[in-house]
């Protein structure tokens, strides 16, 4: 599966995202190494049915073993948040090196919101829902990962006007 393939079907069915974490970042101007994509959805049924349809054009399954509609059970997911500490429902492109899509299903900044603050960015030649710097910034504190540390100082630097990449 392509990025762009990806984000060309989540466009034609309407699905409601706004990108987050490395690919977010990147777009915002530092160049750093990201391996899967990470999305906050609007976690209305419509919504995450559209979003399982696009999922399973693409070939997508469930990081674990579980059925991928297990994504619209909201009691199964504060289960998975309270007994394990999920924080975003992973799907896997079968075979080794295959790209991974995480749907972060508890993230510290509301869909809401990340839809407010968000920005219009282009992607592959799609315009692409990006978390806001600010938004971004509190993902990445709460996150606080040693990478999550390194973004966390390009942002800021992005915010100052100064090259991140520098």
């Amino acid at each position: 599966m392509k990025i762009v393939e990806l984000l060309q079907s989540l466009a034609d069915n309407q699905v409601q995202y706004v990108l987050v974490g490395g690919l977010a970042v990147q777009l915002h101007g530092f160049m750093r190494a990201t391996f899967d994509v990470d999305l906050v959805l609007a976690m209305n049924d419509e919504n995450l049915l559209r979003f399982i349809e696009v999922a399973k054009q693409h070939a997508l399954v469930p990081g674990i073993p579980v059925p991928i509609d297990s994504l619209r059970d909201a009691a199964q997911i504060d289960q998975w948040h309270r007994e394990k500490g999920m924080l975003a429902f992973s799907l896997r492109e079968q075979g080794a090196g295959g790209s991974v899509v995480d749907v972060l299903v508890r993230p510290p900044v509301s869909f809401e919101r990340l839809c407010s603050n968000a920005v219009t960015g282009m992607l592959f030649g799609r315009s692409v829902a990006i978390a806001s710097i600010e938004d971004l910034l509190v993902m990445k504190q709460f996150a606080n990962r040693p990478k999550d540390q390194l973004d966390i100082a390009a942002l800021e630097k992005i915010k100052r006007g100064e090259d991140p990449n520098a």
